[in-house]
């Protein structure tokens, strides 16, 4: 029996071809379908949101963009110019702020996710679970919640992949341009970019060749709009100049900037893409990935987005293939570099668009193989199957992802501030430092304490714990927060050191996580005049 089918078959010769679905103008639900999948995402980040300070790289990128500073490498110069924007907002404290910008980033993110599965010819209703569900793994999630510039990250990259498929099926202008400045002023956010983004130029420039070879100044337009984004860069010489609260290496000179915004100071824990030693360490590193993925979503996203992806990859090869090749690359960097979770947000995000087009194929191929009069339930039954695996995910990942509750930054500054004396000097780590620099430059706390990072004492020359204490033990009383006990230990030799208290801090995490013990540092009788 002939069946009229609205949408094309699962075998059908044009497989997913956006072009075929643009035939059809979306409903206005449909259209308005990733402004949903945004409402959703947001509000369920604004339940689980950090409320307040934060520690390490949270912590700094939480003040940095309020006192407009420099951050560390690379700088981030787009982080930091759209978080002070954002940070103007008269919505809460300062670290609400930011960390709220995170959330929005993320929302904007799967957002951005949902209108490229609906081009790739998904319909609304699975493109919504689907970016719901892919929202509610843990590691986009702890992303969503506090103040970072991974958040940005995703949202520049997932924008990155909808535009290049925008200029791919509409040729319009606007998207070739649009797509040049979020290219442009992503690598001023974050240099995984130059990572992920040439697959998707790549694929820009294949889809649109034809219509770039007869219009020849045609890629001028993006070309001028990302250099437009790539100075965002200037930025950072310009605030060095200025002398700013937390200029990290002060990169007033042309070295200082090179150092700074290419990372030099990390570089020799990544040797690049696809050495044998690298290939050797993803290899070893494939366990642990799976472990991470069955611990964060389940087997389900990782099985279902890479048959997803491979059959884009058959469909529509060219957006397929640069697809997959970015998901290899990510792949790669996290387990080469520290295996940093963080570094699966990409990867994580495509295989959210893989799984949504598998889902579809599976819905379309219930509707040619089911009888005529059950047919069209297929698809709904597929949307909501996947809804309610959603909302399971977000049951599994709240417990962990939920900061709602947790002012320990609050309350290791509280508690460290009550027990420093006048004028003070407090010796500090960087996971540490960071919620001591926000309550002084943001909330106006203890502006007599010396805060000194262990990045002061490289930057300022001092080279050693002990030759900055002994420039400040005659001057001020003096206490140091060692992240290792060893520190001490020359420190020892010079002054009497005694356990003064003790904090509960944090260390690669924005949270609270260890207690530590914090030394009063006196001088030996003799020492001062």
């Amino acid at each position: 029996m002939h069946r009229d089918r609205s949408r094309p078959r699962l075998g059908s010769s044009p497989g997913w071809d956006p072009v075929a679905e643009r035939q059809v103008s979306p409903s206005r639900g449909a259209r308005l379908t990733p402004a949903f999948v945004f409402v959703v995402a947001l509000a369920l980040y604004l339940r689980t949101l950090l409320p307040d300070m934060a520690f390490d790289d949270w912590g700094e990128l939480q003040t940095v963009p309020h006192v407009l500073g420099i951050a560390h490498p690379t700088g981030y110069p787009t982080y930091i110019l759209a978080a002070w924007l954002f940070e103007l907002l008269p919505i809460g404290s300062i670290a609400f702020r930011a960390n709220l910008f995170a959330a929005v980033g993320v929302a904007v993110a799967l957002a951005a996710m949902t209108s490229t599965t609906m081009r790739l010819g998904v319909r609304p209703a699975i493109a919504a679970a689907v970016a719901v569900a892919t929202g509610a793994i843990g590691t986009i999630w702890a992303s969503a919640v506090v103040a970072e510039v991974n958040a940005l990250h995703l949202a520049f990259i997932a924008l990155i992949i909808d535009r290049s498929l925008a200029w791919a099926d509409e040729r319009r202008t606007r998207d070739l341009a649009l797509g040049g400045l979020l290219v442009g002023l992503s690598l001023g956010n974050h240099l995984l970019t130059a990572f992920v983004a040439p697959f998707f130029v790549l694929f820009a420039l294949w889809a649109g060749r034809r219509t770039l070879l007869e219009r020849k100044r045609l890629i001028l337009v993006p070309l001028a709009t990302g250099l437009a984004g790539l100075a965002v860069y200037l930025y950072i010489p310009i605030a060095a100049s200025l002398g700013p609260p937390l200029p990290y290496n002060h990169p007033t000179t042309l070295d200082a900037f090179w150092f700074l915004v290419t990372g030099e100071q990390f570089r020799g824990q990544y040797d690049g893409l696809f050495t044998a030693s690298n290939l050797g360490t993803l290899v070893d590193a494939l366990p642990t990935l799976w472990t991470t993925a069955l611990s964060r979503a389940t087997a389900v996203v990782p099985l279902l987005g890479l048959a997803g992806l491979v059959i884009l990859a058959v469909r529509r090869t060219a957006f397929g293939l640069a697809c997959l090749g970015a998901l290899l690359v990510g792949i790669d960097i996290w387990a080469n570099y520290l295996r940093l979770e963080h570094y699966l947000l990409v990867p994580w995000l495509l295989l959210g668009i893989g799984t949504a087009v598998a889902l579809e194929g599976a819905a379309r191929g219930l509707e040619a193989v089911l009888p005529r009069r059950v047919d069209q339930a297929a698809g709904p039954a597929v949307a909501v199957a996947t809804g309610a695996f959603a909302v399971l995910l977000i049951a599994v990942n709240l417990p962990t992802a939920d900061l709602s509750g947790d002012r320990s930054a609050r309350a290791y500054v509280d508690t460290l501030f009550a027990a420093l004396p006048a004028d003070a000097a407090i010796l500090s780590f960087w996971g540490a430092s960071p919620p001591l620099w926000h309550a002084q430059l943001v909330l106006g706390e203890r502006p007599d304490v010396l805060v000194v990072d262990d990045t002061n004492i490289v930057y300022e020359g001092w080279g050693t714990h002990e030759a900055r204490i002994d420039a400040l033990i005659c001057s001020r009383p003096v206490f140091i927060l060692p992240i290792r006990p060893s520190v001490l230990d020359p420190i020892r030799e010079r002054h009497a050191v005694t356990e003064a208290l003790r904090v509960r801090v944090g260390a690669l995490g924005p949270t609270a996580k260890y207690d530590l013990s914090v030394y009063r540092v006196e001088p030996r009788p003799g020492t001062c005049p």
